[in-house]
């Protein structure tokens, strides 16, 4: 087995681009094309299709990037490691986050314990920040409720409840609550088909046998929160992921309890790492 085939199929794989690939590994792109060409040759097998414009990987591809993509997670593992224990504290910690905005505080907290640690943060609704995580793209993910997952350790780190909101211009800018039931009929702005809260949501409103009509479909939170002022319709949310904002009335949904969990996730393999470690300790003493 050779190493150093082995990581340019699996930068190939990664970017979907021998040129890309030969980019992040610096080196030139015949030299990842002949890495990758000796790889096939070697064990007699074909790991990519290269008949369309894209490159796309064959079956035997696809499996062996699953392996190569444990190989490399465990080489990064291993070299933070080594970064970390030789200099004092420095490394770099990876979080992808629903509403990186809720996690301002586990940041803040993490960092006057670690200074050194440069922290990278990046937003996605839960289904991506999942496939971040599967991936080795991220080392923490903040998601909320999600489908069981055998390969991932999680743990509860908060709960909220959905709310309603309105533009302060709407006729129910005037009340305190909402009940479930007034969003029969009603126009409504949620979030994509991916986000838990519209998940969530969805279950509670069928459950009811409530049926909002929802007219815009937005993938970001201030995107909807936008156009909720600007009068397209009622907003549903988590009440801890609205920031202040004077241009709209929160209302409660006073019947039902609808709520999301806000979970600390990362691969079950990588729970004992040093920084995933690190994190994990600092949020739980925030709970």
């Amino acid at each position: 087995m050779n190493f150093t085939q082995l990581r340019s199929f699996h930068a190939v794989a990664r970017c979907g681009s021998f040129t890309q690939a030969a980019r992040d590994l610096r080196v030139s792109q015949p030299t990842v094309t002949e890495q990758v060409r000796e790889l096939e040759a070697t064990h007699g097998i074909q790991v990519f299709n290269r008949a369309q414009r894209k490159v796309r990987l064959t079956a035997v591809g696809r499996s062996l990037y699953e392996i190569t993509q444990r190989l490399f997670g465990i080489v990064s593992e291993t070299d933070q490691f080594l970064h970390v224990a030789g200099n004092h504290g420095a490394g770099h910690l990876r979080i992808s986050s629903v509403l990186p905005f809720f996690i301002v505080g586990m940041l803040t907290a993490f960092r006057q314990r670690y200074p050194e640690i440069k922290v990278t943060v990046s937003a996605g609704n839960s289904a991506r920040t999942l496939s971040s995580l599967l991936a080795y793209e991220t080392d923490i993910g903040v998601l909320s409720d999600h489908t069981p997952d055998h390969r991932l350790f999680t743990r509860i780190h908060d709960s909220h409840a959905i709310v309603a909101f309105v533009s302060r211009d709407h006729p129910w800018a005037g009340r305190k609550g909402i009940r479930l039931g007034d969003l029969d009929g009603q126009p409504m702005v949620l979030r994509e088909s991916g986000s838990n809260t519209r998940r969530v949501f969805e279950t509670a409103v069928v459950g009811a046998g409530v049926a909002p009509k929802v007219v815009l479909e937005i993938e970001s939170g201030e995107a909807i929160r936008e156009a909720v002022v600007a009068g397209h319709g009622i907003g549903v949310y988590g009440e801890k992921s609205l920031p202040q904002d004077e241009r709209i009335k929160v209302l409660p949904i006073v019947d039902t309890d609808i709520r999301l969990n806000r979970y600390l996730a990362c691969l079950n393999e990588r729970r004992h790492e040093l920084l995933v470690d690190a994190f994990f300790d600092v949020a739980g003493e925030l709970v």
